[in-house]
């Protein structure tokens, strides 16, 4: 039995039995004064109205997302354009797109899982480039499949398998790409009301393709940590893992060292709800096809004004070391330090018509100057979406 329903101005919601469809589309008006995240030391680029670091760029959306209930087994699947037109660097405009769907499926009341596939083709960030005023598009996939089994009321098995490659260009190397498999291991204990806690292990192995730095492509990386997750009444959520990892790199040093996250949410009131969040992670750095060590620390504020009004604020530092890069003709163990502070209001106008206007402020240093940047940006958001309830 089909059923229509009529929202987004005119855009039909259409149910399907135990199944749904969402349309969306969004106008997306931005202006960033700094939008190829330039150095002082880079100078002005030239565009059509002149000299600037700044401008104002246009972005139009439209998707559709849905879910289809099967028995026990749900699928989802989100399909999105994006187009880009900016106002002064013409050169910048472009097309984004993004693919994404899957299967939650559950067997029976001990074994579930998950299979999905992602895949998004966007915009290099000028973060990731060094004094770079070129458009580069890069195209990720990623597919995941897990199963998790309840071999008692008290634990659970949990395993992950992840590919994931990353073609992301750039204008010396027009090939690069990095390609990686994974799989994870995790042992949880469910015995004690509101808290989940256990032990998982991953490991890691990965290849630069196309990349001249990169003399042994090569590299794997194995972490082990513990998990816990502790809830209180609702009002409070804490979740902590600890561990260490330890990448070996045959083109450098390799690194180890201890990773994993803190995060803490509290409900002040019904109202107000405050999360803190802290993490150090090992990730791959594929513009120079070498390592990264980020540690982050971040807070967020959420206030629901009213059931109609959101306002959210949020501030985050980041301290990502890069050893052994290259700057010119030697080698430097580069450290950045990335701070940003943003704050955005949706106000929900109907129930198929949001609009959030948002501001952000980004600052990076770093001892080497060619990746130090500040800039201002300021936009507001129209979105046009039926709102129905999670399901």
């Amino acid at each position: 039995m089909l059923l229509y329903a009529w929202g987004l101005a005119g855009m039909p919601v259409l149910a399907v039995a135990d199944g749904v469809l969402t349309p969306y589309a969004a106008e997306d008006v931005e202006h960033n004064s700094n939008v190829f995240d330039l150095s002082p030391v880079d100078g002005t680029p030239m565009g059509k109205h002149g000299p600037t670091l700044a401008d104002t760029f246009f972005e139009e959306r439209a998707g559709v997302e849905g879910t289809y209930l099967l028995d026990q087994q749900k699928f989802f699947g989100t399909a999105e354009f994006r187009h880009f037109n900016y106002d002064n660097f013409t050169v910048l405009d472009h097309n984004e797109n993004l693919i994404d769907g899957g299967l939650k499926w559950k067997l029976t009341s001990p074994v579930d899982g998950q299979f999905e596939y992602r895949h998004e083709q966007r915009m290099v960030n000028f973060q990731d480039l060094a004094a770079s005023t070129q458009l580069i598009l890069e195209t990720e996939n990623t597919g995941t499949a897990s199963v998790n089994v309840n071999v008692t009321p008290e634990w659970r098995l949990e395993s992950l398998f992840k590919d994931h490659i990353l073609d992301s260009p750039r204008l010396d190397v027009p090939g690069l790409s990095v390609h990686e498999d994974s799989i994870q291991e995790g042992l949880k204990y469910l015995g004690v009301a509101n808290l989940a806690a256990g032990f998982q292990a991953e490991y890691l192995e990965g290849k630069y393709n196309y990349d001249p730095l990169a003399l042994n492509p090569y590299y794997h990386q194995i972490s082990a940590d513990l998990a816990a997750t502790y809830n209180i009444s609702g009002l409070t959520n804490f979740t902590g893992e600890l561990g260490y990892t330890h990448r070996t790199d045959p083109t450098t040093s390799g690194l180890s060292g201890v990773t994993g996250s803190i995060g803490y949410r509290h409900n002040v009131t019904a109202k107000t709800s405050v999360t803190v969040q802290l993490t150090r992670a090992l990730n791959t750095y594929i513009t120079t096809g070498g390592n990264e060590i980020d540690t982050t620390a971040g807070a967020t504020v959420n206030y629901q004004a009213t059931y109609k009004i959101l306002i959210r604020a949020g501030y985050s530092y980041t301290n990502s070391s890069f050893p052994g890069q290259p700057n010119g003709a030697v080698t430097i163990d580069r450290v950045d330090h990335f701070q940003t502070a943003n704050v955005e209001l949706t106000y929900q106008v109907l129930h198929w018509l949001s609009i959030r206007p948002y501001a952000r402020y980004q600052s990076r240093h770093s001892n080497d100057n060619i990746f130090a940047f500040n800039g201002n940006i300021v936009g507001v958001e129209l979105l046009l979406k039926q709102l129905r309830p999670n399901r």
